[in-house]
């Protein structure tokens, strides 16, 4: 007498068989699809022109030199402006988009008092005016290599109403450092 599974048992080693042909077609299909698309996108990637932005080679390098002087609290008189020369210049090879920030420390009630006033020396022009601590991020424009632009900035400590409160910020202590960040542009 046959056994009855014997049948069954073929039938399932055949299905197993072709389980493993169809694991083994998908898996050649796979890595012969990353054959071909890897390559095309890393040759696309590494074109001229990627995602609409070009790459260019060179460099943007800034510098900058203040006024010997600088603005210290001590030389500051209610309404009387202290100022002092920053030239900032684009010693790179490529162009750059320049911004320009004061950064406060110390006393904020002395702080809330300072006002600056900022203009280009070139064409005088005022780029900025102001309580300091509005002056986050001032737009300096685009600079081409080797370009350079001289600002003269103004600080002006303002009064508060009273001589009474005026009296007050006597003897406190404040700084404002301003700094330049430059982008290719």
């Amino acid at each position: 007498m046959g056994d009855s599974h014997e049948g069954r048992d073929g039938e399932a080693a055949r299905d197993n068989d072709e389980k493993v042909l169809r694991k083994i077609f998908v898996s050649l299909l796979a890595v012969l699809a990353t054959l071909v698309v890897v390559p095309s996108v890393l040759a696309a990637l590494n074109g001229p022109r990627v995602f609409g932005a070009s790459f260019t080679h060179g460099n943007v390098v800034t510098g900058g030199w203040a006024s010997p002087e600088g603005i210290e609290a001590r030389r500051l008189r209610f309404g009387v402006p202290v100022g002092q020369a920053l030239t900032i210049a684009n010693q790179g090879t490529l162009p750059a988009a320049y911004r320009l920030t004061a950064r406060t420390a110390g006393d904020p009630k002395l702080v809330a008092q300072l006002s600056v006033i900022a203009t280009r020396r070139a064409d005088g022009a005022t780029i900025f005016s102001g309580p300091v601590t509005r002056l986050r991020s001032l737009d300096l424009g685009r600079f081409q290599a080797g370009e350079q632009e001289t600002l003269q900035l103004r600080v002006v400590l303002t009064s508060t109403g009273t001589n009474a409160r005026d009296n007050v910020l006597q003897g406190r202590d404040a700084s404002v450092a301003f700094t330049w960040t430059a982008t290719q542009a």
